[in-house]
């Protein structure tokens, strides 16, 4: 355990130490020495601990005392966390029984106050005991503790990616053009271990004939020691301020240009600190270039850096090159077993070249799988402490709240999409974060998610159809699971050892909730993600773990939840989205510390009990995908904490609220709402005093809005009564994302537009009506995403401007990232932008259109940041051409495409249902290409692969059985084209994953499933007649499945 975790907890003591709560105990007399000590003894251990932060306890002695530590703190949290319930309890009751004995309620309360007060008394005793040993400890790990992080070798052999290599010519070009392009300032982005030194290790080694002057600074991971190379010769080590006089001479040297690369930039203040010369800008004037490696964008942009190449993971073949090189493994052993074995490997290390080499060294000498095998399923990061030292080096640089939230993310289950609103739920019930004035709970759990996300700890998911969300890499897991070990545990509860006491359980392996141990029930957090569980396991939760305050049922199968659920009386977050549950129980209104209520997609749920508005602490209620909910009887009124409504429904009837929905007016009350959704919005009251109590405006917290009406027939809905509902819906300016979902008013709310919505960031439009009357979306300079899916845009009275604005408008959409259309009639509209507007797209998905869309059009072509499109059901579509910064494309159903090219940087492309494309010419880079047939014929591009320029290397066919039989021997139809088509080669059956053949080219290596061997062994002994026309193809074939029965026979003897 480290310190920095423990300093946070009991910083969190102490300020808890301070509540109303305590101060209602301190009204014992005999009590008030003993809290005041307590506050003491905290502030004292707090004092130490707080500047020892880089501590982590290497000692079992140090470790043990820490862990008791911890469990004190959590101690003292239970201990006002209780009679923090007790006293809403008093206070309640003073209320509701006025005529009851005075004196009876004297003696009760007091009894409340005196067992509060004895236990902590007594939890002084125990603080008391350890807090000299600690403290003793404590030092001598300060003085022992260590910090070493190994100098890279600049001659070092290189081996890179192909698709890194790719970004590194790229980089090089605009880097040797510096000056005259108008960039000098470059930097290189990336998680941990993913290769960043060895990209600009290589950019260095390339330009040793391009500069007069070469440097090299690498940065020591606590920002205090700087390493420099001048050209290939090594100057030395020192502290940051003696080597920044050596680095001056150089850095101010006129006569010569200078290419500086500085190395593990962690501080955004570095240049300044490390350098103390001129800004980056005024150096670069001189001629000079600056190239760095840093693994947080924001660094990079802190100095004025606009050149940002974002590092990726190596792909399975690159790492798979990287692995058998680094293990010095022959190309006739790296095949069959051995291969498989590899690129599991590969996958484990999360495609990071840091932990492939690693591994890679470590299996130089073995050539055996079973060797291989070993290797594969050792814990990397446990096992290996170059893997773990890498990780811990950025682990090390994060905040103490940074820290927390990264090892609670570990919690889920591997591959797992974490969803932004669930973590930061969780991240608030346990306590993460205290409130204050200048920004709330929900803000500071925002910043912590943003945080592992521009850190790359966090690797963010595709949002265009889908909440936000992220992943986190297995090896970051792996890595988080082994730091949080003294305090997280996931796996089994039958494997926890009798020493050890978690504090949160994720349960996996096919876990019971029965099994876990008596002396582990002391949880604060319990996942289960689908895991089994019965009632009788509900029982053990209800009377075992009474201390939770996370519970995370979602996707189990429970139908009934009892009212032994009001015996967790600290729970704050409860998760029963997905399950079969089809009511609450009263007794939930009784859970006065629940703060999240999450009952999302719940699709049997029929009623939410009356005693849900009693809970009064909630800041989350999320009842939406739940078609079947009518007993809506709470009322919304008291909960006045809320930051998240997801499902608000109005009733009928705006006269009484009859079970189906609330009342507008509910919502008046509820001003610290951040997101809110709305459903149903069709069938809302129109009446004037209703829609009056409503006024969104007054929501200034309001962040997140969405409005849905149901999918009726348009026809059947009141579109002037559905305009007059939305009109009244005009939210505060502040608003950041919106969506409107199958609205049919006969035009949009005027209050959709850029001057209203000044800070509008996401923009989805869904299944609308009218579309005559948008505003010039391309006029809302904050917007980074917009979707617009059945929805089509027409030109009202042949104005064309509607989108892009006023033609004298210089850029449109300056800010968007990512633009998803769908089920569009045409793309006409959209003709009216020019090549300067959208100069920051990276990402556009076309999910349908109709007609009139022949080739690219002009405004995407003119798109200099696009990486990535997805283009599905352009039935009208012939030729994609001239993207000339296009990496990944992936076309679907689109069966008039012909052609595809002069794409200079598509490395990875992906080709489904198009069965007229003829040609791909123009894509140099080309090293991946997915296609799916629905023939027993290859297309004619790829027969013709040969003579086109560019050399892949995976090729993954995807096809009925027919055309892989066709493929998958030397004597089938189409194997001199498989033979040169790519390094690696694999089949598979449509609708099955698995592997139906595979080729290697290097190693002339060919592997078939043994449902191939069985298929074309039966066919050919069936077939008994000599075709006319193909006797020797007969006669080859007919060899090749003798072979096969041989090979079939010796290895069943062989084994068996």
């Amino acid at each position: 355990m480290e310190a920095a975790i423990l300093s946070g907890i009991t910083k969190e003591v102490i300020a808890s130490l301070k509540t109303a709560a305590i101060n209602e105990i301190a009204k014992l007399v005999c009590v008030k020495k003993e809290i005041k000590n307590l506050r003491i003894t905290f502030d004292n251990i707090w004092a130490q601990i707080r500047g020892a932060d880089h501590i982590v306890a290497q000692s079992e002695a140090t470790n043990y005392r820490f862990k008791q530590l911890r469990e004190y703190a959590y101690e003292a949290e239970n201990i006002i966390d209780l009679f923090s319930i007790e006293l809403g309890k008093m206070q309640e009751s003073r209320l509701q029984e006025r005529n009851a004995s005075s004196v009876c309620k004297c003696c009760r309360e007091v009894g409340i106050r005196y067992k509060a007060a004895n236990d902590i008394q007594e939890l002084n005793k125990k603080l008391e005991r350890i807090t000299p040993t600690l403290l003793q400890e404590l030092r001598r790990e300060d003085q022992t503790g260590q910090n070493t992080v190994a100098a890279p070798q600049l001659n070092e052999f290189i081996t890179i990616g192909r698709n890194i290599a790719n970004e590194c010519d790229n980089l090089l070009g605009l880097l040797l053009q510096g000056n005259q392009a108008g960039q000098c300032l470059f930097a290189i982005v990336g998680a941990v271990g993913v290769g960043k030194t060895t990209f600009a290790r290589k950019i260095y080694q390339d330009t040793r004939d391009k500069f007069g002057n070469r440097l090299w600074v690498h940065v020591s991971n606590d920002s205090r020691y700087l390493r420099v190379w001048l050209g290939e010769r090594f100057l030395g080590r020192g502290e940051t301020a003696e080597q920044r006089e050596v680095l001056r001479g150089y850095l101010n040297d006129r006569n010569s240009r200078l290419l500086l690369v500085i190395d593990n930039m962690w501080e955004e203040n570095g240049w300044n600190q490390f350098l103390g010369t001129d800004s980056p800008r005024d150096f670069c004037r001189r001629g000079n270039t600056v190239l760095v490696t840093t693994r947080h964008e924001r660094v990079a942009r802190t100095m004025g850096i606009a050149c940002c190449r974002h590092i990726k993971r190596l792909s399975e073949d690159d790492g798979w090159l990287l692995l058998r090189t680094t293990a010095n493994l022959r190309e006739t052993e790296a095949t069959g077993n051995i291969q498989d074995v590899g690129r599991r490997i590969v996958q484990k290390c999360s495609g990071l070249p840091i932990a492939v080499r690693t591994i890679g060294y470590h299996l130089r000498g073995k050539t055996r799988e079973d060797e291989w095998d070993n290797v594969y399923s050792d814990d990397f990061v446990g096992t290996y402490p170059e893997i773990r030292n890498q990780i811990d080096a950025s682990y090390m640089k994060l905040s103490y709240l940074l820290k927390r939230c990264f090892l609670y993310c570990s919690l889920y289950p591997e591959g797992f999409v974490i969803e932004k609103q669930c973590i930061m739920q969780q991240w608030i019930a346990e306590g993460f974060f205290s409130e204050a004035q200048s920004q709330s709970q929900e803000e500071k759990a925002e910043r912590c998610y943003q945080g592992l996300i521009d850190r790359c700890l966090l690797l963010p998911e595709d949002e265009a159809h889908g909440v936000a969300g992220a992943k986190m890499l297995n090896l970051f897991r792996s890595f988080a699971i082994y730091r949080s070990q003294d305090e997280n545990y996931v796996s089994d509860p039958r494997n926890i050892g009798g020493n050890f006491k978690p504090w949160r359980l994720s349960v996996t392996n096919g876990g019971r909730v029965e099994d876990i141990p008596d002396d582990a029930t002391s949880l604060r957090s319990l996942f289960l993600f689908g895991s089994q569980l019965s009632e009788r396991g509900l029982g053990v939760i209800y009377t075992k773990l009474t201390s939770l305050r996370a519970l995370d049922l979602r996707d189990t199968q429970v139908e009934t939840i009892s009212s032994n659920l009001e015996r967790l009386r600290q729970l704050r977050y409860l998760n029963l989205s997905n399950t079969r549950i089809r009511s609450l129980p009263p007794s939930i209104g009784n859970l006065t510390m629940l703060q999240f209520l999450i009952l999302k997609n719940c699709q049997f749920l029929e009623s939410l009990p009356r005693r849900v508005g009693r809970l009064k602490k909630l800041r989350s209620l999320d009842i939406s995908g739940t078609p079947v909910l009518n007993g809506i009887q709470c009322e919304l009124l008291q909960l006045t904490e809320l930051s998240c409504l997801q499902g608000f429904i109005p009733t009928i009837s705006a006269a009484q609220n009859n079970g189906h929905g609330w009342k507008f007016e509910e919502l008046r009350p509820l001003g610290n709402l951040r997101s809110l959704q709305m459903l149903k919005l069709d069938r809302a009251s129109v009446s004037g005093d209703d829609l009056g109590q409503l006024n969104l405006q007054e929501k200034l917290h309001l962040r997140d809005l969405e409005l849905w009406c149901s999918s009726a027939d348009p026809q059947n809905r009141n579109r002037e009564s559905e305009q007059v509902v939305f009109e009244a819906l005009k939210p505060a300016q502040r608003l950041v994302s919106l969506k409107i979902a199958n609205y049919c008013g006969n035009r949009f709310p005027s209050w959709l537009s850029n001057s209203h919505l000044t800070v509008l960031q996401r923009l989805t439009l869904d299944d609308c009506l009218p579309s005559r009357d948008l505003p010039p979306l391309g006029q809302m300079m904050n917007l980074k995403f917009l979707a617009i899916t059945a929805s089509d845009i027409i030109p009202n009275g042949g104005n064309n401007n509607q989108l892009r604005g006023e033609p004298s408008r210089d850029v449109a959409f300056p800010l968007l990232e990512q633009l998803v259309l769908g089920k569009m009639e045409s793309l006409e509209p959209w003709s009216v932008l020019r090549e300067t507007d959208l100069p920051m797209l990276r990402v556009f998905h076309l999910g349908g259109c109709q007609r009139g869309l022949i080739s690219i059009p002009s405004w995407l072509q003119s798109c200099r940041e696009l990486t990535s499109m997805k283009i599905q059901h352009a039935e009208t579509l012939q030729e994609i051409a001239n993207l000339p910064s296009l990496k990944e494309l992936e076309v679907d159903s689109a069966s008039m495409l012909q052609t595809i090219s002069n794409i200079c940087r598509l490395e990875d492309l992906k080709i489904s249902n198009c069965p007229h494309l003829e040609a791909v010419n123009g894509v140099l880079l080309l090293c991946s290409v997915h296609i799916e047939l629905q023939t027993a014929q290859l297309p004619r591009w790829l027969q013709q692969q040969q003579q086109q320029s560019f050399k892949l290397r995976r090729l993954e066919i995807t096809g009925t059985e027919e055309l892989l039989n066709r493929c998958s021997s030397p004597f089938a139809q189409f194997w001199s084209i498989i033979q040169d088509a790519a390094d690696h080669v694999y089949g598979k059956r449509l609708g099955d994953d698995s592997i139906y053949f595979s080729y290697n080219k290097s190693t002339g290596s060919l592997y078939t499933s043994q449902r191939r061997i069985e298929r074309i062994t039966a066919h050919d002994l069936r077939n008994n007649t000599v075709p006319p026309d193909n006797w020797k193809a007969w006669m080859l074939n007919t060899l090749y499945a003798i072979l096969m029965i041989a090979s079939c026979s010796l290895f069943y003897l062989v084994n068996f």
